[in-house]
């Protein structure tokens, strides 16, 4: 298991990156979004960037904006957005970022019908994949919820794109989420990636491990028996300190308490003399 977390688009990267990394983070998960994080600012603070990067060995994930449509009822909107997407493709393969995941359908279905909705979700995916292809990027596609796409819904796509999943624990877990047990069981070879946070089980809060009512535990369980990669925390409190806290309880739970206890002891070995 190697653990992420994800930038406050609206505070600065280069910062973020230094916390991240005096938190004992493993790698960096760019989200590509304005204010703090639009392609052109990034571009711009390149170099400062990448040398906190080197200066905690940060491996970097991208993310895109999770508000951007991929089935926009528009055509000429859809199209303008997806070269946006390829901007931020263009910005996470200057960063060396190999994956980058992208959201379903985030707008109602009702705005249009839902076999037109879904059909045109496969097809500006299937267009963004070859794109990020093109970059040397593995895009995945994130879970959000039923109204967005559905179990149903990913299960066509895949029968249609050969790619991979960043599932997302807490949107699972919301009231239209659909179930972790549901989307392991059809997807579980898909995950490439898993974006873990707490909620009440009702509705997307991104809350610190154990703060909302998922069973943390028996999540990590499940996941663990049949994955050992990148788990980004999107911890979005204001408290930075609870994504702190949010990384030593997976650690503990993924590896025990005395495993816990001797990692820290092997990366942080001036404890020993406080």
């Amino acid at each position: 298991m190697i653990i992420g977390a994800m930038n406050d688009p609206k505070k600065n990267v280069a910062e973020e990156v230094a916390l991240f990394g005096e938190m004992g983070f493993d790698y960096f998960e760019l989200t590509i979004e304005a204010p703090g994080a639009h392609p052109d600012k990034l571009m711009r603070e390149k170099k400062a960037i990448q040398d906190v990067l080197s200066s905690y060995n940060f491996g970097v994930l991208a993310h895109m904006p999770w508000y951007f449509s991929v089935a926009h009822p528009y055509p000429s909107i859809q199209e303008a957005i997806s070269k946006e997407f390829c901007r931020a493709f263009d910005v996470a393969a200057e960063f060396g970022a190999k994956k980058a995941t992208l959201h379903s359908e985030f707008l109602p279905s009702g705005i249009q019908e839902r076999q037109v909705h879904t059909a045109k979700t496969i097809e500006t995916i299937r267009k963004l994949h070859k794109e990020a292809e093109a970059r040397g990027i593995e895009l995945l596609v994130e879970n959000f919820n039923a109204s967005s796409f559905s179990i149903k819904d990913f299960k066509q796509l895949f029968s249609e794109v050969d790619m991979g999943m960043t599932f997302d624990v807490g949107h699972a877990f919301t009231s239209d989420g659909e179930g972790m047990e549901n989307y392991l069981a059809q997807f579980r070879k898909r995950v490439k990636h898993v974006h873990l946070h707490d909620n009440d089980r009702r509705t997307d809060q991104h809350l610190p491990l154990g703060a909302g009512k998922v069973d943390v535990a028996r999540v990590v369980k499940e996941i663990r028996a049949f994955y050992d990669g990148t788990i980004t925390l999107e911890v979005h409190s204001q408290d930075r300190d609870y994504l702190r806290i949010s990384r030593e309880k997976l650690e503990i739970l993924w590896y025990g308490k005395k495993k816990f206890e001797e990692n820290k002891e092997y990366l942080q070995p001036e404890a020993k003399k406080n």
